[in-house]
């Protein structure tokens, strides 16, 4: 018995197990995007904040940034489509301005068809304007020499003008001021749509003659056209009425306005 020791044999040590991480570190989550760059500012600016907070690893990253490059890149195009586009769009070498400036105008007695004034001046001879301003102005007027079945009187004034808008309303304002101080009462007063940019006439009656004052615009072009007309029954003039001195300026304005060519 006295070979039995009392004391218990000394513990051991338990061997030492290097520290096991039993998951791996989270990354830091990404700061919320600021609502400024949520803002329709584009692909690039939209995708700024997304691509800056993925940290979660290089196969997401690209995953990713492949994404973008699809959303961002624009589509290429087909060799049909291509083709059609092509084939439909228009060339612009053949295409023909159609606001180029005239410049270019007819002779006086050039300015209406023969028809035009065998139809309202039956009879009337012509006498060409003389020249103002060079090439930039054309005129002439026909008048009825034989009173006894009627009178008829054509004036056409055409000139070339870079200042057009504001002379159109120049020339109406001074008929409007210098009819009523001849002697003629102006009845009508109103725009011509239809005929040219824009024109604008007014009708008036004095002494036995209806009178019609049509001007037009057209592009650089103003044109000017007086026509008076009367009847004779006996010796006393009636004044056409004014749908007929209408017609007849009309027509005389669309002759002119033919008339025009731009080089």
């Amino acid at each position: 018995m006295d070979d039995i020791e009392d004391t218990p044999p000394a513990a051991k040590p338990l061997p030492t197990v290097a520290a096991t991480q039993l998951f791996p570190t989270q990354p830091t989550p990404a700061p919320l995007p600021d609502q400024a760059d949520l803002r329709p500012a584009g692909p690039t600016r939209r995708w700024t904040w997304l691509l800056g907070g993925i940290t979660a690893g290089a196969g997401t990253a690209a995953l990713v940034l492949s994404l973008v490059a699809t959303l961002v890149s624009p589509a290429a195009t087909t060799p049909a489509a291509a083709a059609t586009t092509s084939a439909t769009a228009p060339s612009s070498s053949s295409a023909k301005p159609t606001d180029a400036p005239y410049t270019t105008l007819a002779k006086g007695c050039s300015l209406l068809r023969s028809a035009t004034v065998a139809h309202y001046a039956k009879g009337a001879t012509c006498t060409a304007g003389s020249t103002v301003g060079g090439e930039t102005n054309s005129s002439a007027v026909w008048a009825t020499k034989d009173y006894r079945t009627g009178y008829a009187f054509v004036q056409v004034e055409v000139q070339l003008n870079t200042q057009g808008e504001s002379v159109y309303q120049q020339i109406l304002t001074l008929d409007r001021s210098t009819l009523p101080t001849s002697g003629m009462k102006i009845a009508d007063d109103r725009a011509v749509p239809g005929l040219g940019d824009k024109a604008a006439l007014l009708y008036s009656t004095g002494s036995g003659v209806g009178r019609v004052d049509l001007v037009v615009l057209q592009r650089n072009a103003l044109i000017s056209i007086t026509y008076e007309g009367a009847a004779l029954s006996g010796f006393t003039p009636t004044a056409v009425p004014s749908a007929t001195a209408e017609t007849a300026a009309t027509a005389c304005a669309r002759d002119a306005l033919a008339t025009l060519t731009a080089s």
